[in-house]
């Protein structure tokens, strides 16, 4: 279920990126953008962790610390 929760947060972060390049022309990363796909992956990471699936759930957590590096380093500028 959150594995379902999570990649419904990461494709609606997608689509407002996706809506804000192209309504702006804007090809910069979006901070808002960053931290909903930070909460989709932090699901996939609880769920990977509650189900057992260690490979994925590993790839997900570095994506998730990426993801939220740079959430917090646009929060900064």
């Amino acid at each position: 279920m959150l594995t379902t929760i999570g990649l419904t947060i990461i494709s609606i972060a997608w689509l407002y990126e996706f809506y804000l390049i192209i309504s702006k022309k804007d090809k910069t990363i979006n901070s808002k953008f960053a931290g909903i796909y930070s909460v989709g992956v932090l699901l996939l990471v609880i769920d990977g962790f509650m189900l057992g699936v260690s490979s994925i759930t590993w790839l997900n957590l570095v994506s998730l610390v990426i993801s939220a590096g740079v959430f917090m380093a646009l929060m900064k500028k």
